[in-house]
């Protein structure tokens, strides 16, 4: 963990949570649950994602603010990373840099494909001749096996290759430049900071086989993967319990643990972790400790609550809002985007109006320079060096 002068810092592997104020009054209420509640774990108050922001019209600066003034308000001396949630462009990495971020969380859901799981043999080597040339590096996984501590073997046999190669290929080359152009941005205004990957939002649960070559994939090409969020098995919510059983989730955590202690470390992360009272132990346990988890169902739960209580006629308006959006806001994640701007490819020059030479060989993200002896630590050499 950094502990400079920044309002939001890098806070390593150690246990941490993620709240979500999506009204930006509820951190002094965070503080106070940290305070009778957190021993042992760090906070991210600042936490929002792109949606979330354009749907509630706020800013990431607006968000920044409000988090860190509720902290000063409450009395919070300690540190906060600073999530920037669901970043899919440059420009949304640009943006949340600019405000003072510190944890960027990729999203390169855009990329993935959904219906990957349920192609048959045909179908599957049609869709991968597709886009084959994209993935030159897929060819090295193929036969690698791997025992975990836990005694599960991996085995990347040539259809888990292909499965995950047409399921995942293109947003993990689209999750690398992201994160590249974020060493950059990051690098030039000699700022710290951490990458969380997000794979979570899909039907079907990541394989081992997926979750290896992905964060494989990450860290062989120079990534500062802190955390990652696979889809684990069961149903996940916003704001109500774990729906699934226990029993395979615990096994499912465990073997997901012991994979990232081996490739990394680097922490799981929860996301949609809203009141997942049945699963929190058996997510530190598996871990030991090394864990993320993201929230804000449950507090803007408690403000509808209190608006309920005390501002009916503010609630109705809420509840007659809520109604008509609902089928478009069900049925799409398509809004009011803070940035359209394509990625930058890692040799693209950056603008004119910049004379910053560091920049001649593209992103600081430099294939071939694997990150696993950084990940877990503070960065104190320079962007290319990390």
């Amino acid at each position: 963990m950094t502990d400079t002068s920044a309002s939001c810092q890098t806070l390593g592997t150690e246990p941490s949570f993620g709240f979500g104020d999506r009204i930006g009054l509820a951190t002094p209420g965070h503080v106070l649950a940290m305070q009778r509640s957190g021993h042992g774990i760090l906070p991210i108050f600042p936490q929002q994602s792109i949606r979330e922001m354009a749907r509630t019209n706020r800013s990431p600066g607006d968000v920044l603010n409000d988090a860190l003034n509720g902290m000063q308000e409450a009395g919070w001396t300690g540190p906060t990373g600073g999530d920037a949630d669901h970043l899919k462009t440059t420009d949304d990495a640009d943006v949340t840099a600019a405000a003072g971020y510190s944890f960027f969380t990729i999203d390169p859901s855009d990329h993935v494909d959904e219906k990957a799981d349920g192609y048959d043999e045909g179908t599957l080597r049609e869709r991968f001749a597709e886009v084959e040339g994209e993935l030159t590096w897929l060819g090295e996984y193929r036969g690698r096996k791997l025992t975990l501590e836990t005694g599960s073997e991996i085995e990347c046999t040539e259809e888990a290759c292909l499965r995950a190669g047409v399921k995942y290929g293109r947003a993990i080359n689209h999750a690398i430049e992201l994160a590249c152009h974020i060493a950059a941005v990051q690098g030039l205004a000699g700022r710290d900071y951490e990458i969380e990957l997000s794979v979570d939002e899909t039907d079907h649960p990541t394989t081992l086989a997926e979750h290896y070559i992905i964060a494989d994939r990450c860290l062989t090409d120079g990534i500062r993967l802190i955390s990652l969020a696979p889809r684990f098995v069961g149903d996940f919510e916003k704001g109500v319990d774990f729906r699934g059983n226990l029993e395979d989730l615990d096994r499912s955590l465990a073997d997901h643990a012991a994979l990232a202690r081996q490739l990394g470390p680097y922490k799981l992360s929860l996301h949609s972790g809203s009141d997942k009272l049945a699963m929190y132990a058996m997510l530190a346990r598996a871990t030991r400790g090394c864990y993320h988890v993201k929230t804000a169902g449950t507090s803007y739960l408690e403000a509808l609550r209190v608006a309920a209580r005390h501002d009916q006629s503010l609630f109705r308006k809420i509840i007659a809002f809520s109604r008509e959006r609902f089928e478009t806001d069900r049925a799409t994640t398509i809004f009011r985007p803070l940035s359209t701007r394509p990625l930058r490819t890692r040799r693209s020059p950056i603008p004119s109006n910049s004379n910053d030479s560091t920049w001649a060989s593209g992103p600081k993200c430099p294939s071939g320079k694997d990150s696993r002896d950084w990940v877990g630590r503070s960065c104190t050499a320079p962007s290319d060096q990390c």
